[in-house]
This record gives C-alpha cells, sequence and structure tokens, in this order.
C-alpha cells in the first residue's frame, strides 16, 4: 500500500462518498445502496475507509448476521468492499481486508462470510469448506467463509440483513 494511504474507521459522514466510491468501482449502484440501507436500517457492524489526500479511495463493510441453530453464533458478513479503479491492483483491497478481519476478530466474531470472487478471497483464508453446514440465501463457489474465532456451530441458518433484500 502507498504511504500516502492511511486506513480508519468510516462515520456516517463518509457515506455519500462511500456511495460514490462503490457506484464507480462496481459500475452499478447495487453496492452503494446495500451500504446506505444497511446504516438506514441500522444494521451495519463495522467499516473502514482508506484515504489519500483527503478523499475516500478504499471501503469494506461488515455487517452482523443472525443465526438460528442448535448452538448460539457470532456471525458476520463483509461485503462491498471497494477500490477506487485507479488503484485496483495496487493491494490495498488486501489492506482493508487484514485490517477489517482483524477488528471483527477482536469484537469476538467466529466467522465472517463473504459472496465474492472465488480467485480473490482464498488469498485472505476464506474457504468453501467453511460454509458446510450453513443454510443461506445463497451458496455455490462465490459464498466463502473465515473462521477468525473458535466455538462456531457446526450447523445454522444465516439470516442477512435486510439491507440485502430491498430495492
Amino acid at each position: 500500500m502507498s504511504e500516502d494511504i492511511t486506513l480508519r474507521l468510516a462515520s456516517e459522514a463518509d457515506l455519500s462518498a462511500i456511495k460514490s466510491l462503490n457506484d464507480l468501482a462496481f459500475g452499478q449502484d447495487d453496492e452503494g445502496l446495500i451500504v446506505e440501507r444497511l446504516y438506514e436500517n441500522d444494521e451495519a457492524l463495522l467499516a473502514l475507509v482508506a484515504e489519500r489526500d483527503g478523499a475516500i479511495v478504499g471501503h469494506i463493510q461488515f455487517f452482523p448476521i443472525d443465526t438460528s441453530g442448535m448452538l448460539p453464533a457470532k456471525f458476520a458478513g463483509l461485503g462491498p468492499m471497494s477500490v477506487h479503479p485507479d488503484l485496483q491492483g495496487t493491494g490495498l483491497g488486501g489492506e482493508l481486508i487484514g485490517a477489517g478481519l482483524k477488528e471483527v476478530k477482536a469484537l469476538g466474531f467466529q466467522k465472517v462470510f463473504v459472496l465474492g470472487h472465488a480467485e480473490y478471497y482464498p488469498r485472505f483464508g476464506f474457504s468453501v469448506d467453511e460454509t458446510a453446514g450453513m443454510a443461506a440465501p445463497w451458496g455455490g463457489p462465490h459464498f466463502m467463509a473465515i473462521e477468525l474465532n473458535p466455538g462456531s456451530p457446526p450447523l445454522a441458518e444465516l439470516h442477512y440483513p435486510s439491507a440485502f433484500f430491498e430495492g
């Protein structure tokens, strides 16, 4: 990561810039709208931004996932994560993922789930195998998880925030 880029916790004051970055990075407004709805619905857990010269050039969002199962669980989801197109491929996304997972682990979350690129997220320890036994609204090779803290139940039903189903 470049020396002139800093990571920090995002605030609601950053929401407009975060939405614009997501719209630019993904070429559509779906991800930006999810971020907005997570905050509007009080469903956001943690967000980090990367700044360069006062502009937000990277963002990662985490949210809690409710579960029903035989044992209690503390699960989170990752997404969306965006990097300005001019900075994609520089390692900034990896820095955001590493910093975000460290924060979520410190909060005591057992697993983090992501629906993302099957070639990208395994670099950070995400695996399809970690989703075995989890009933979720989606699946397949793009649905992965990473265990951060021990003790997660082997079976659970994942209930994603309403922000992912509105609109």
